[in-house]
């Protein structure tokens, strides 16, 4: 007898299973791919579960802790997967951030019409330097997130929706890179 599939969330919300939060991951390819990459993860992490919430919205009212409980399974599984480590204390409120910003979404998702856009995306501004050896990959550059609009107003995107500079240290894991250095800072030069 096969087991009971097992939700992710509470009881009291829709089912979703572990098949239905797949991280999106960074592939290996040359320092500007690996760019597109660690941009793309992080559209699609503060993006994650957009999906599942309209098909959810399509049979009824969404308590809001299960978007807060949906926000924190794809946490869990971005933190997992994309990072060397996240147990470490010290990376703990960074994914927290990323969380929120993912339960901002999710939240104004909820007040969208159906079929309206849902998805907040990246904007590579400038490659700064980068460079790559068999043990990593080292990336400078400046990005900047646009929100999704219902989402924009008011919430807070740790200033990454204005110019941001980030640092990131990839190392290989496998088919893909993961990330063992990340830092976000404003960006100057911008208007």
């Amino acid at each position: 007898m096969p087991a009971t599939p097992i939700s992710l969330l509470p009881a009291n919300c829709p089912f979703l299973g572990r098949e239905d939060v797949l991280p999106v991951r960074i592939p290996q390819g040359t320092p500007k791919e690996a760019i597109g990459g660690v941009l793309n993860t992080y559209g699609a992490w503060l993006n994650a579960g957009s999906e599942v919430l309209s098909t959810w919205q399509a049979g009824g009212t969404v308590p809001r802790e299960c978007v807060d409980s949906l926000a924190a399974a794809n946490t869990e599984a971005y933190a997992t997967t994309l990072f060397t480590t996240h147990t470490d204390v010290a990376w703990q409120q960074y994914f927290s951030t990323v969380g929120r910003m993912n339960a901002q979404t999710l939240q104004g998702a909820l007040a969208l019409e159906p079929g309206a856009a849902r998805r907040g995306t990246f904007e590579l501004l400038k490659e700064i330097d980068s460079s790559s050896t068999d043990n990593g990959t080292f990336l400078k550059f400046d990005a900047v997130f646009r929100p999704p609009a219902p989402a924009s107003a008011g919430g807070n995107w740790e200033d990454w929706d204005k110019p941001t500079r980030w640092y990131v240290e990839l190392v290989p894991a496998g088919e893909f890179l993961v990330i063992n250095y990340v830092e976000q800072t404003p960006a100057a030069g911008y208007q």
